[in-house]
């Protein structure tokens, strides 16, 4: 198992992702390389891989224990909230915000989630409202 971070390079998808889930140290990491390339062969979008990512640290961290000797401490709870929280966001930066017809098929409407050439329509609440 490997672990590449280069802040000169992020033309590639694999630094874009370690900065987004803010997993750029090499000495304390929390996914390596070849589960990271799983995530983007298996997700479509890079916000849903960035969530994925994180959903798999929330994996990780979760069997971690609290502990506290003498002064020092860490408490696993933390990075598991700040991880899922960040997934939360992640998945909604990847959602589609665009509405659709329920007269296509469900493989047809995910088909056009999951591609990135279409133009989003910008509906929003309160577009027609005027001062």
């Amino acid at each position: 198992m490997s672990f590449s971070y280069d802040l000169a390079d992020f033309n590639t998808e694999l630094n874009r992702l370690r900065l987004e889930i803010g997993d750029t140290n090499p000495d304390d990491f929390f996914l390596h390389d070849e589960e990271i390339m799983i995530i983007q062969d298996e997700k479509t979008s890079f916000y849903r891989r960035a969530a994925a990512c994180c959903d798999l640290i929330c994996t990780k961290v979760a069997k971690d224990v609290n502990f506290k000797i003498g002064h020092f401490s860490e408490n696993s709870d933390e990075i598991y909230e700040r991880y899922k929280d960040l997934a939360v966001k992640f998945s909604t930066y990847g959602s589609v915000s665009y509405p659709w017809s329920a007269s296509i098929s469900v493989s047809e409407k995910e088909g056009y989630e999951d591609d990135t050439s279409l133009v989003k329509p910008k509906i929003k609440l309160g577009i027609h409202n005027h001062p």
